[in-house]
């Protein structure tokens, strides 16, 4: 940590430094009535999962709040406060617009992924400048207190999904699945080993970029196996309704959104213990966790103990909705008024 308080000095604070310099010259604006938010993101985030939440969040919000989208960070609009997506986004807005140091700030945080650009020691230095850091699972919020991130300004909020756009769905067939992006986190060799290894169960697979895997011509032979390669969204509610049984089988996650997804649809959840998965799963209640290196047996075993399991799932995720989340946040702006 040593090493890193050092680079982080002589590379990157100055420039935060003189930053808290200009803002000093500029007026003390914690509004006392507090009305406006700004959610903001990236141009390129509009039509990915970013864009989604700042523009849910907005939507649902009882304060004057709208999604601001700039590449560059620069030149945000005045706002009484601001709702960061990403943290890095936060640090580079702090740099080009010294006016939000006067204002309230609140950051989310999904899950570490330490450079040497943004190390332990510059980033806990950053959120510490904001007013609130929202933690999307317990394990991200005890490691970032850990490192030196002031408690009282970590707070739990797994995010939410849409009970509206996502509807409920009986379970009878026992049928399989899984969504995501391909990637090596993402645990492919436990989905390739179910499919193989489970013959009587219909599995589905909604994603994008399998065909990167090295076994993707095997995986996509398995006759008990389908592929909904980049579908468009507005389908998601109807693929979901195919699935009983939902897999999230990653071995790092800030969330994954796709289990709240698959709650809301009634699916039955089976999750690795990462993310938020053990916030909002209770094991052998609304459904199964493992850990992040069990094998694909453990899993398997588990998948059949869904069989004659009736319990309403969706019910037990209605209280993470986007809804919900907006109004927690509108509450935090107006706790720092």
């Amino acid at each position: 940590m040593l090493g890193e308080k050092i680079i982080f000095n002589l590379l990157y604070k100055w420039k935060y430094l003189l930053a808290f310099l200009k803002a000093k010259s500029l007026p003390k604006s914690k509004s006392k009535e507090f009305t406006t938010i700004t959610y903001v993101a990236r141009e390129a985030d509009q039509d990915w999962i970013f864009g989604a939440k700042v523009r849910r969040l907005a939507k649902f919000s009882g304060l004057d709040a709208k999604a601001y989208y700039h590449d560059r960070l620069r030149d945000l609009p005045d706002s009484d406060g601001y709702f960061f997506v990403f943290h890095q986004y936060f640090y580079r807005a702090m740099r080009h617009n010294p006016k939000i140091l006067n204002k309230t700030n609140i950051v989310m945080f999904t899950h570490p992924n330490w450079t040497f650009s943004y190390s332990k020691s510059h980033v806990i230095w950053c959120l510490n400048k904001a007013d609130y850091v929202i933690c999307l699972n317990s394990e991200v919020r005890k490691e970032l207190i850990s490192l030196g991130l002031k408690e009282e300004k970590a707070v739990l909020m797994p995010i939410a999904s849409d009970p509206n756009f996502f509807y409920s769905h009986k379970r009878t067939s026992g049928s399989v699945g899984f969504c995501s992006a391909f990637g090596d986190r993402k645990n492919p060799e436990m989905v390739y080993n179910l499919v193989k290894h489970m013959p009587e169960r219909q599995f589905y697979m909604i994603g994008r970029y399998w065909d990167q895997y090295e076994k993707y011509d095997e995986l996509i032979s398995f006759p008990n196996f389908t592929y909904f390669e980049n579908e468009d969204y507005e389908k998601y509610p109807s693929l979901y309704n195919k699935i009983d049984v939902f897999i999230s089988p990653s071995t790092l996650e800030g969330g994954p959104v796709p289990v709240l997804e698959a709650m809301l649809s009634n699916c039955f959840p089976i999750a690795s213990k990462t993310g938020f998965c053990p916030d909002v799963i209770k094991h052998g209640e609304n459904g199964f966790l493992f850990d992040i290196d069990a094998d694909y047996k453990e899993v398997v075993d588990l998948i059949n103990k869904t069989d004659g399991k009736d319990v309403d799932v969706r019910a037990t995720a209605m209280e993470h909705t986007w809804e919900n989340c907006s109004k927690k946040l509108d509450q935090l702006f107006l706790t720092t008024k």
